[in-house]
């Protein structure tokens, strides 16, 4: 079959081949949710009105978002020693992944509200599920034949154009806010004249060099799920400057993928 060519075997695995399945489907009709309006509460589609007292601040919701899989990253270093490179490299990717996000919920983002928890929750454990799976993935996958076409290197150079231009979008919409100041604005440099959601569309660049990097059916659904859910994230938000910024907001800047969505 045309996927050997490019994807290590299915493992032998029912948890693994049914969490590939419930994961890009539960991704998929998140994004489809994020599309038609009912958001995830947090950031600027917080209601804090139609809000009851489980909520926190974004910047501990945040860090619950992404703390707990940086250190399962950690931890899978000292859980699978001794792995071939590619384990280390999948590893590696997806520790300096959350550990960046931290850094920038910490010292970077500039945080405005509240969240409700169980927004934190579902979101936090969706990563380390998912995350913990990627890994248990990879390491059922170095005694399978390997692919005929070896793209770790390729989703490497991904990862990190992905990363850097996440990083430098997040850097931009936090240098919008001065001290003290909560109101949000129309983002402006870098791609934000293209899209409204440029951290979005390197966040999805991220992830493809990461499924190049672990060449696991498992990661491909869960990039797959992402892009989609990505897709509808930033659709909303584009729909949420257009009616907030009526008549200021560029009719021309598209959601996620410059001059197209």
């Amino acid at each position: 079959m045309a996927i050997s060519l490019f994807l290590f075997p299915s493992p032998p695995s029912l948890l693994v081949n049914v969490m590939s399945i419930l994961n890009l489907v539960a991704l998929m009709i998140a994004g489809y949710m994020e599309m038609i309006g009912k958001n995830k509460q947090y950031a600027k589609f917080f209601n804090a009105a139609g809000s009851n007292n489980r909520k926190l601040s974004s910047k501990i919701g945040m860090l619950v978002f992404y703390t707990p899989s940086f250190f399962l990253g950690v931890a899978s270093f000292v859980v699978f020693p001794h792995q071939d490179l590619r384990f280390v490299m999948v590893i590696s990717v997806l520790t300096i992944h959350f550990f960046k996000r931290t850094l920038e919920v910490l010292f970077i983002h500039k945080f405005s509200g509240s969240m409700m928890v169980e927004a934190a929750i579902t979101i936090g454990l969706s990563y380390f599920v998912s995350t913990a799976t990627m890994i248990y993935a990879q390491f059922l996958s170095q005694e399978s034949p390997k692919p005929a076409f070896d793209l770790k290197y390729v989703g490497v150079a991904m990862f990190l154009t992905g990363i850097s231009g996440n990083f430098y979008h997040h850097y931009i919409l936090s240098s919008l806010r001065k001290k003290g100041d909560k109101e949000y604005k129309i983002p402006k440099g870098g791609l934000f004249h293209l899209v409204i959601c440029p951290h979005y569309m390197f966040e999805i660049v991220e992830f493809v060099g990461v499924s190049c990097i672990c060449q696991t059916g498992f990661t491909c659904c869960f990039t797959l799920g992402t892009i989609f859910l990505l897709m509808g994230r930033s659709y909303a938000t584009r729909k949420w400057y257009v009616t907030k910024f009526s008549g200021r907001f560029g009719r021309d800047v598209k959601a996620l993928v410059p001059y197209l969505f």
